[in-house]
């Protein structure tokens, strides 16, 4: 199956979300155990592009885990283009920013970008989330992936997954 975001509500069931620029989001969160017997822990993973960012994949996982009893939510963003590589037309910058201050970015160049890194921990941390961010660039690290820098997308390259479960 795919999707721009899961959640495993008995934690120990993998997920994994695959991009090449995009972010990765992993989530784990904590709930009180049932009667019923369900675990105490939920996962998700959600691929945060630019599209799915402003269309709010991260705060409808948020309310997607809240919705299966989060308490505590954590969160992991991996590596993605960076605000400094992920180069834009200004109209694009200029009319997301408006309403999402935090995605203005230039790039290392002097062009305009936007920095998906930032409106993520942004929103995330709106919605009470605590975030890690295990920054790396898709666009300035050869080892990782990069979309835009190469173009491919075959089975053995193309995409970079994030996985997380329970053990």
């Amino acid at each position: 199956m795919t999707g721009d975001a899961w959640i495993s509500p008995e934690a120990g069931q993998p997920l994994a979300i695959m991009t090449a620029d995009c972010l990765p989001v992993l989530f784990a969160a904590t709930r009180e155990p049932s009667a019923q017997g369900q675990s105490e822990y939920l996962t998700a993973a959600a691929h945060a592009g630019r599209i799915g960012l402003l269309g709010g994949v991260l705060e409808n996982t948020v309310a997607a885990l809240r919705e299966h009893g989060a308490q505590q939510i954590s969160a992991w963003i991996g590596p993605a283009a960076c605000g400094d590589c992920y180069e834009v037309p200004q109209q694009m910058v200029d009319e997301l920013a408006v309403q999402r201050p935090a995605l203005a970015s230039t790039t290392s160049w002097g062009t305009p970008a936007l920095n998906l890194r930032a409106e993520a921990g942004r929103v995330l941390e709106a919605e009470g989330v605590l975030v890690s961010d295990i920054f790396g660039c898709t666009i300035e690290d050869a080892a990782l992936y990069s979309h835009r820098g190469s173009q491919q997308t075959g089975a053995a390259e193309g995409r970079i997954a994030g996985l997380i479960w329970q053990r």
